[in-house]
């Protein structure tokens, strides 16, 4: 178990720490975040702002307590909640018809799909796994680095190629009709 939670860590950590990083590395990036917001839960600019910088300093200390071995618990948990209310977002955007962007690496491309609200629940389950194995912390040496700078990578893929594949997977699926 021990691994599983050196690879969660890192891969959850790496995960929340771009999208933290990405939305406050300058005013433009947080502004689109924050129209983002506010397109996709309907609420007025102010409520919109609030609601943006919550989830910035809930990204944020989810990987502060992800990276404190006393508080990986807490890190996974809440970073499952943050995801459970993205996963909500998108339900309600893909329920009503909302095309947006979501932003949540402080670019475009990723629309609110059903492929977002999987890619939402793959990060669940890995913080899931991760919280499940929080108690088995050991010294691990130069095996349980390799395990973080895997996890490290394979989360650096999973941002970057994720949407990619949902879109050439719905490229090959039939067409739904109403």
């Amino acid at each position: 178990m021990t691994y599983v939670l050196i690879a969660m860590t890192s891969f959850i950590a790496t995960v929340f720490a771009v999208a933290f990083v990405n939305k406050v590395r300058g005013v433009s990036f947080f502004h689109r975040f924050e129209a983002a917001i506010s397109h996709l839960a309907v609420l007025s600019p102010r409520l919109a702002r609030s609601a943006a910088a919550g989830i910035v300093l809930g990204e944020g200390a989810t990987v502060a307590l992800l990276v404190s071995s006393g508080t990986r618990g807490a890190g996974f948990a809440l970073a499952i909640t943050l995801l459970a209310c993205f996963i909500a977002v998108a339900v309600r955007a893909v329920r009503s018809g909302v095309i947006a962007e979501c932003r949540c690496f402080g670019r475009g491309g990723s629309v609110m799909s059903t492929g977002m609200i999987v890619r939402n629940v793959i990060l669940i389950i890995a913080a899931a796994a991760g919280l499940a194995a929080t108690g088995s912390a050991a010294p691990v040496g130069p095996a349980g680095w390799s395990v973080a700078v895997a996890g490290v990578l394979v989360a650096a893929l999973y941002i970057r190629y994720y949407d990619d594949v949902v879109r050439a997977v719905a490229r090959h699926l039939p067409p739904t009709t109403a």
